[in-house]
C-alpha cells in the first residue's frame, strides 16, 4: 500500500510473527469480555499500552486516543441526558459501570493498531492463511485490518484539502454548521471509504490470492525464540488477569443494581 502507511523500521513489533500479533488480538478480546474485576482490566490496559507503545508511531497513538476520548465523551454526554428524562437509568450510571466498558475499548484499542500499522497486506494474508482458516475469513480480516491505516491516511488528505480551501472544521463549526461538515467532510470520506474498501480487495486478487488459492502456505516460517517468548508472556498475563477476576471481583454489577 502507500509508502504513508509503513511501520517505523526502528519499531520491534517489525520482528514479530503477525500470527503472534493476531493472537495477541484474539486472547485481548476473549479476555476482555470474560473479566469483570476493575483490577484485571488495569492489568490488561497496562499490558497492552506498553505493546502500543513499541509501536513508535506517537501521532496516530495520540489521536486514536483523542477520537476514542471524544466518543466516550459524547456516550457519557448523552447518557446523562437520557438520565434527566428517565432518572431511574441514570442510577445505573456510576463510575464503576462505565470504567470497565472503556477499558475494554482501549484495550482493543492498543492491540489492534499495532497489527494494522506493522506489515503489508501479503503478509497479513500469508499469515491467516498459515492458519488454514477459510477464504472467506482470512481475505475479509486482512482487508478490515489494512482499512484501518489507509482510512487514517483519507481522512488527513481530506483534512489538508479544506484547510488548502480554507474552510475549518473544528467542534464549534461541526456544531453550528452541520450540513456544511456533512458536504465538506463526511461524505468525501464516505466515498473514501468505498474506494478504499475496493482498492484493497483489488490488491489482494492482483496478489494471486483467491478461494482455491494456496499462496503463503508454502513456506511458512515457523516462530522464532521471541515468538515464543511473548506467546508465553501472553498466558502468564492472562493468567495473571484470572488470579485477579478471583480475588479482586468486580464491583460494577453491584452498582448497577
Amino acid at each position: 500500500m502507500r509508502a504513508s502507511f509503513a511501520s517505523n523500521p526502528t519499531s520491534p513489533l517489525n520482528r514479530i510473527d503477525v500470527r503472534v500479533k493476531m493472537l495477541i488480538a484474539a486472547a485481548a478480546s476473549i479476555m476482555t469480555v470474560a473479566i469483570s474485576s476493575e483490577v484485571a482490566q488495569y492489568l490488561l490496559f497496562a499490558s497492552s499500552f506498553v505493546y502500543l507503545l513499541l509501536l513508535k508511531r506517537p501521532k496516530i497513538i495520540a489521536v486514536s486516543y483523542c477520537v476514542c476520548i471524544l466518543m466516550i465523551a459524547l456516550s457519557v454526554g448523552f447518557g446523562y441526558l437520557i438520565s434527566i428524562w428517565f432518572p431511574a437509568m441514570g442510577k445505573s450510571m456510576s463510575l464503576a459501570s462505565m470504567l470497565v466498558p472503556f477499558l475494554r475499548g482501549f484495550t482493543m484499542l492498543n492491540v489492534v493498531l499495532p497489527l494494522a500499522f506493522t506489515g503489508r497486506l501479503q503478509t497479513i494474508l500469508s499469515g491467516l492463511q498459515k492458519l488454514r482458516l477459510p477464504f472467506v475469513i482470512y481475505l475479509p480480516s486482512a482487508v478490515i485490518i489494512r482499512f484501518i491505516p489507509t482510512f487514517m491516511n483519507d481522512i488527513r488528505q481530506i483534512w489538508e484539502s479544506l484547510k488548502i480551501r480554507g474552510y475549518k472544521i473544528n467542534p464549534w463549526t461541526c456544531t453550528i454548521h452541520p450540513l456544511q461538515t456533512t458536504r465538506l467532510l463526511f461524505t468525501p470520506l464516505l466515498f473514501r471509504a468505498l474506494k478504499t474498501s475496493d482498492e484493497l480487495g483489488i490488491a489482494a486478487e492482483l496478489k494471486g490470492l483467491n478461494s482455491g488459492s494456496s499462496a503463503g502456505r508454502a513456506n511458512a516460517a515457523s516462530f522464532s525464540r521471541n515468538d515464543y517468548l511473548i506467546i508465553l508472556l501472553i498466558v502468564l498475563i492472562c493468567a495473571a488477569a484470572a488470579v485477579l477476576q478471583f480475588y479482586f471481583p468486580n464491583s460494577a454489577p453491584a452498582a448497577m443494581k
